[in-house]
């Protein structure tokens, strides 16, 4: 028995085996090639060795404490929380607010922000959100955490003003010598730390195995509704086990804050990399994931003490967590196919006649033409909007990804950038390829993207669901470090021109909102005739039934592999036309945090839809546009700016209760 576990069959390694021991050999020998090469053998005192343990101690320390809150509040409730980080971040901010600005003892101000507040709002969100979606599809649960997170960061945004927080939050016993080990002090923040991790631990498992509380967990986990009838009440734990995560997030950003500043994204994204420590622990165990926090430590400090990474791989020391997610993602079993599947709760969107799209699509054009002449549309509300087509265009190719195949990809803005290098590369300037602005630019984006969807799709033939989500967040973290900031890439930024072509001047801001609007217009009726066809249904079915699908014979890896190139090459079509409307590109406009929106709005929306794609993209510039009209101030804060920072958090928490998206509602209700 134990020897299939760690499969072998009969005495010998099966398939499975083979390719996890191959992949594991990989790994492990690009890991001696790179620490060979760069490794700094002058660094390697009994000094910098102690002081990269008290580093690795921790950093891993807080990982595990952050991840092991994820993993309770998952493995309880069934929702993976995106917003884990957020909600440590805002109550390093309240922790801040109450002991520094409010002038409460510490003891105090940590008793009130991680025993009072941090497990009510756990259990409010829990109450007024997770239930709502914990039967809904995968994409609608990931977006209503993603949803949260802008939201809670925003609302931090609003509140206070990170760049004027003084005095900054100290760290514990900051006016105490510490403790000294050998040449190395170590603080007693740091100590705190490492305890604090090991009591959360220690709490952890008596709480789970010597308590009747955890008894209820693990058997909610295990079965939620035989728990239900020996008496357990499911909601009651789910709002417990998201009291505790909340708890465990607010003492990872209170520990960290000091070191990193009350920063809204640094803090977020840090607890975000503790998603790497709950994949080791396979979003179940807490011993594993603690140790995967330790191993993502350990790997942060080793490249930070011993190694050199100079020249073009100065940043990649901060790709790290994300590599340590995206190989533990592949090293997981392979998905098996589902046999059945549940039919959703939501109706599905009506599919429109080719006629009728080409009506819509036509009056869309005839809209933008006459806003482009009308007078009282100004040059800023002109690019405003010609930049919510763009990004419309970005979400249209997620349509046949994510809308009719079910593969969730947070990873769209990385093959936008690759679009946009590629179109300052042969269409840039008077030197380029093909000359300054050449339309033909836009084709060579878009197949300069396709083997980078081809990539993303490989892990898609081994993981689905959640773990592709998390293997396509790795992907577009990875590549800012790896590819974009490279500097034969965007190292030094990109410089693109907007084309003229037909005796028309696209330099014309006018002009260039009508040439986005017919690409869009083109570009949703080839989605349509995609959808009414054979490559549309088989997406379908993919969707609905993979086993299914592989019985009446279709090839799911090919599917796959197409749907992604597909997907792809829209988005670096959208990412050539991104780069000539803004006119100079950085590898800073591609990051993931920028991304994830596209698959937020869309839903909103309506994922399956071509008016979804128009109307998630049209909602990015409609508070902007009303905000220059009015001003409405409440306690010294802009209502509309508030707006404007969580209007998308709110929408996406909004799907809660529309999973199916804005178009298939309006059209329920008559219009």
């Amino acid at each position: 028995m134990g020897g299939r576990r760690l499969g072998y069959r009969g005495g010998a390694l099966t398939t499975r085996g083979k390719w996890r021991l191959a992949l594991w050999f990989a790994v492990a020998v690009f890991v001696g090639v790179v620490v060979t090469a760069s490794l700094n053998q002058a660094a390697l005192t009994s000094q910098t060795i102690t002081g990269a343990v008290i580093y690795a101690l921790t950093a891993g320390s807080i990982y595990a404490i952050a991840a092991s809150g994820l993993v309770v509040t998952y493995t309880t409730s069934g929702v993976f929380n995106f917003a884990q980080g957020a909600i440590g971040m805002i109550m390093a901010f309240l922790y801040w607010e109450v002991r520094i600005n409010r002038g409460w003892p510490a003891w105090v101000a940590l008793v009130f922000v991680v025993l009072i507040v941090a497990p009510l709002f756990g259990a409010l969100v829990d109450r007024t959100l997770m239930r709502r979606v914990v039967d809904a599809p995968l994409v609608v649960q990931l977006v209503v955490t993603i949803g949260l997170m802008f939201f809670l960061m925003g609302l931090a945004a609003t509140i206070w003003d990170e760049n004027s927080l003084s005095p900054p939050l100290p760290e514990f016993f900051a006016d105490k010598h510490g403790i000294d080990i050998g040449d190395v002090v170590l603080t007693w923040h740091r100590f705190v730390t490492i305890v604090v991790a090991v009591l959360v631990a220690v709490f952890l498992r008596l709480l789970l195995y010597r308590s009747r509380t955890g008894v209820a967990m693990r058997a909610v986990v295990d079965n939620r509704e035989l728990a239900a009838l020996n008496g357990v009440r499911p909601g009651r734990v789910s709002s417990l086990a998201w009291a505790l995560g909340s708890s465990m997030a607010a003492i990872a950003g209170i520990l960290l804050a000091p070191s990193v500043g009350l920063r809204v994204d640094v803090l977020t994204l840090f607890i975000v990399d503790a998603f790497a420590a709950a994949i080791i622990g396979r979003l179940r165990s807490l011993p594993w994931t603690f140790f995967g926090g330790l191993v993502i430590g350990v790997s942060q400090s080793i490249a930070l003490n011993f190694l050199q990474f100079g020249g073009r791989w100065g940043t990649a020391t901060t790709a790290i967590p994300a590599i340590v997610l995206f190989v533990a993602l592949l090293a997981l079993p392979e998905a098996r196919l589902e046999i059945g599947r549940l039919v959703p709760k939501y109706r599905a969107p009506k599919l429109p006649s080719l006629r009728r799209s080409v009506a819509g699509m036509a009056t869309l054009v005839l809209v933008v033409v006459l806003l482009s002449q009308f007078a009282g549309f100004d040059t800023t509300n002109v690019r405003r909007l010609t930049l919510a087509l763009i990004t419309a265009v970005i979400m249209l190719s997620l349509v046949p990804l994510t809308g009719w195949a079910g593969q969730i990809s947070l990873a769209q803005i990385t093959f936008v950038g690759v679009g946009a290098f590629a179109m300052a590369e042969v269409a840039g300037d008077a030197q380029s390829w093909l000359g300054a602005g050449n339309p033909l630019g836009l084709f060579v984006a878009a197949a300069a993207a396709v083997p980078f969807g081809v990539l993303m799709a490989l892990p898609a033939l081994r993981l689905q669901g959640l773990y592709l989500a998390l293997a396509s967040m790795a992907f577009a973290v990875m590549a800012i470090p790896l590819f974009f900031q490279q500097p034969e890439i965007l190292g030094t930024g990109g410089r693109l021109v907007t084309p003229r072509f037909l005796g028309i001047n696209f330099d014309d801001a006018h002009n260039f909102l009508v040439l986005v609007a017919v690409v869009f217009a083109l570009l949703g009726l080839f989605v349509v005739g995609l959808r009414r066809g054979p490559f549309g249904r088989r997406l379908i079915a993919l969707r609905d039934s993979p086993a299914a699908s592989a019985t009446v014979g279709v090839n799911l890896e090919w599917t796959k592999l197409l749907v992604f190139a597909l997907a792809a090459a829209m988005a670096g079509f959208a990412g050539g036309l991104l780069g000539m409307f803004r006119g100079t590109i950085g590898s800073t406009d591609f990051v993931m945090l920028a991304g994830i929106p596209f698959l937020l709005l869309l839903v909103v929306g309506g994922v399956g839809t071509v008016s979804g794609a128009l109307i998630g993209g049209v909602s990015t510039v409609l508070l902007l546009i009303v905000e220059d009209e009015v001003t409405f101030v409440v306690f010294g804060v802009s209502v509309l700016v508030a707006l404007t920072r969580i209007g998308p958090g709110l929408a996406a928490v909004g799907a809660s209760r529309s999973p199916e998206g804005m178009v298939t509602q309006l059209g329920r209700d008559g219009t």
